[in-house]
């Protein structure tokens, strides 16, 4: 799967929430990918994780400082943002603010033991939709 189809899948599992694709370029600097009812989800993706578990992991496509501000800045008025990786079949999600302080220097176990959720067989819909109801 590629960025794109991620997208389309989280886009997919959320109909339930009314979420839509938000293109970052029509809106304000930082804002996340995707909006639904109650909030938003920054989506990232990598190919592959690093061969050395003490490699910090490191997205082609890093968080930009703006949405990094912007994450913090949402989770810190009480709204609902968060950022979801995809590396193959696994799938984490994180609440805003913590994936604006790890993400780009921690490890996959470090990854991993900070997230929200972790799905390590592929993503599980009801789930999610439950995660993001609170």
């Amino acid at each position: 799967m590629s960025e794109s189809g991620m997208r389309g899948k989280v886009i997919d599992v959320l109909r339930p929430l009314d979420a839509i694709s938000v293109e970052n370029r029509y809106v304000g600097p930082g804002t996340p990918d995707v909006n639904y009812i109650e909030g938003w989800i920054e989506l990232k993706w990598l190919r592959a994780w690093p061969k050395r578990p003490e490699t910090p992991v490191k997205l082609d496509h890093d968080l930009e400082p703006q949405q990094r501000a912007w994450l913090k800045r949402r989770r810190r008025r009480g709204g609902a943002a968060w950022v979801m990786l995809q590396c193959g079949r696994e799938w984490l999600l994180w609440h805003g603010e913590v994936a604006a302080e790890i993400i780009g220097t921690a490890t996959r176990e470090e990854l991993i033991a900070r997230c929200h959720r972790y799905w390590p067989n592929g993503l599980n819909g009801d789930e999610l939709i439950g995660v993001l109801r609170g």
